[in-house]
């Protein structure tokens, strides 16, 4: 493939995991602040809690969208790519949840800023920079062309296939 195929071909997915990355943050979003609207609060922990069961559902929308669609000719479902996929969505809820919880705290116990009014400004800035770092992973490790496991995994049910050292011993 040409190089300027495959840069047409990354635009193209690029713009298809935004459409996704969209339809997550109406779930990472809605889901928060149906929790605001049920439960005001602006007691921090609790609204990381709020947020944390948001990332969660955001994360299953984004396997079931990126796996379906996205990257529906690198997405194979396996064990092992889901693993990659719920490591992945923990790296993303950890990135999300620790800048929520660093951006909503100070706002919510130094200043009368409404906790919806927080808790929207600190998602919007978590999530964009967590879907930043999540599109690099699904990409180049979840659902890589290039199988950087699958050479290891080759190795050890063949290893007739490793190549022998000068003394025959398999390297």
């Amino acid at each position: 493939m040409r190089k300027r195929d495959r840069i047409k071909e990354g635009g193209k997915r690029f713009s298809k995991f935004s459409l996704v990355g969209l339809s997550n943050a109406a779930v990472d979003i809605g889901v928060l602040n149906l929790f605001l609207w049920l439960e005001p609060t602006r007691d921090p922990v609790e609204l990381a809690m709020y947020n944390a069961v948001a990332l969660v559902l955001a994360n299953a929308n984004s396997y079931v969208w990126n796996g379906l669609w996205t990257f529906r000719g690198r997405a194979r479902l396996s064990k092992r790519q889901t693993g990659l996929f719920i490591m992945q969505a923990l790296i993303n809820v950890a990135i999300g949840s620790l800048l929520f919880g660093f951006l909503v705290r100070p706002i919510l116990l130094y200043t009368d800023i409404p906790s919806y009014l927080a808790g929207n400004t600190a998602k919007f800035i978590s999530i964009a920079t967590a879907s930043t770092v999540s599109f690099f992973l699904m990409r180049y490790v979840v659902f890589s062309r290039k199988r950087w496991w699958a050479k290891k995994d080759t190795e050890e049910a063949h290893p007739e296939a490793r190549p022998e050292g000068a003394s025959g011993e398999r390297l």
